[in-house]
């Protein structure tokens, strides 16, 4: 789905009061009952836009409209884009790429978003490549139980899916990438 380049009505015009909500929503042409709001113009004052009143009621607006809302933000550590909306949001689903980002960005933006009590939900380590020799992955799968508690846990049998990498984030040095 091509949004364009935001020379035209978007999330930007919506929140300067140039457009409506509705104008700026554009239904995707082949999955129904989704949707997506390009950025719009380029505002002279973004961050006074996006923790305006205006933007509050939007999310409030979209949250009755649709199931899921995802918000898709410019990196943490280069505008205060993300940490302004992730006190709107439910939670942050942090994105890392593998290789470039180094453990002390990551550990400043952890902190950065921790600072303003967002919920951090989790992160998403991208573009790993998963032929490097330091790479590997088990598989563990835990059913669904009702019970609580060890004893039940330790009674159901538990087949590996888990995903993970032979190195730790503690075995990096701040200057390594993760």
């Amino acid at each position: 789905m091509n949004l364009g380049t935001g020379k035209y009505a978007g999330l930007s015009s919506y929140l300067a009061g140039v457009s409506s909500l509705d104008l700026v929503i554009v239904p995707h042409p082949a999955i129904p009952n989704l949707a997506a709001i390009p950025t719009g113009p380029l505002p002279p004052n973004p961050a006074d836009l996006l923790s305006s009143h205006k933007m509050s009621e939007a999310i409030g607006e979209l949250r009755n409209r649709f199931k899921f809302v995802v918000i898709d933000s410019p990196p943490v550590m280069a505008a205060t884009d993300a940490v302004i909306l992730s006190v709107q949001t439910d939670g942050v689903l942090l994105v890392v790429r593998s290789g470039e980002t180094s453990k002390v960005a990551f550990t400043r933006t952890r902190d950065l978003l921790a600072s303003v009590k967002c919920c951090l939900l989790g992160v998403v380590l991208n573009a790993v490549d998963a032929s490097a020799p330091d790479y590997y992955y088990s598989y563990r799968y835990y059913p669904y139980s009702h019970g609580y508690g060890a004893q039940e846990s330790a009674e159901a049998g538990h087949e590996e899916i888990s995903v993970r990498s032979a190195v730790s984030p503690e075995d990096l040095d701040d200057s390594e990438k993760l």
